[in-house]
């Protein structure tokens, strides 16, 4: 006598957490015993009780459910320790000291002083001089300036400077060297003092006299 054919029924599968459904017994069938031994072994085959009979059923998965949202974020962990500081690095080595520069020539400066006014001219006075021999003041302004006999002429050249401590009043003037020394003929170097802001040359205006 054939076995009864089971009805679908809803079943709950805790281990696979899906729903499965009963489907005919796999023994209420034509089939050969080998043929339904085969298909046995093919699906997840359960035992239960249809009218008042045991009869075994196969279970199949059904379709998968939606995914769940994501659960809240979780809190933040706690920072972990600092970690231990390291070791100082060795000092480095000293560098090699630069070589020393060489010596700058001498000086040419062969001769030199300071020049002050006298309140008449042409007279003036030289101060401190080095290989100086005199001064005038021909007329107003115009200094006339002689070298010692046997230092070397630098053709009319030489660095002048405004001198105050020892002009008339403490007030500096303009100096400028006249290297043709027009007004000066008869020594090789001339220097011509101006007021300050003009052309107009003027007495009263010390200053130094350098010769190279």
């Amino acid at each position: 006598m054939r076995r009864p054919t089971l009805p679908l029924i809803a079943a709950t599968a805790a281990a696979a957490g899906a729903v499965a459904v009963a489907v005919p017994a796999l023994a209420a069938s034509s089939a050969s015993p080998a043929a339904h031994a085969a298909r046995a072994r093919h699906c997840a085959a359960v035992i239960v009780i249809s009218h008042h009979r045991r009869v075994r059923a196969c279970l199949i998965p059904g379709p998968r459910g939606f995914t769940g949202f994501p659960g809240p974020k979780g809190a933040t962990g706690k920072t972990g320790k600092t970690g231990a500081t390291g070791k100082t690095g060795a000092t480095g080595k000293n560098g090699t000291n630069g070589t020393n520069g060489t010596n700058g020539t001498n000086g040419t400066v062969v001769a030199w002083a300071i020049v002050q006014p006298a309140s008449t001219p042409p007279t003036a006075t030289l101060i401190n001089p080095s290989n100086i021999a005199g001064v005038t003041e021909p007329s107003t302004g115009i200094y006339c300036i002689t070298a010692t006999p046997g230092v070397p002429l630098a053709a009319g050249v030489a660095a002048v400077s405004p001198e105050v401590s020892y002009s008339a009043g403490g007030v500096p003037g303009v100096i400028a060297v006249n290297a043709q020394h027009a007004n000066c003929p008869a020594t090789p170097y001339e220097v011509d003092t101006f007021t300050p802001g003009t052309t107009t040359l003027a007495t009263g205006y010390a200053f130094t006299i350098a010769i190279p």
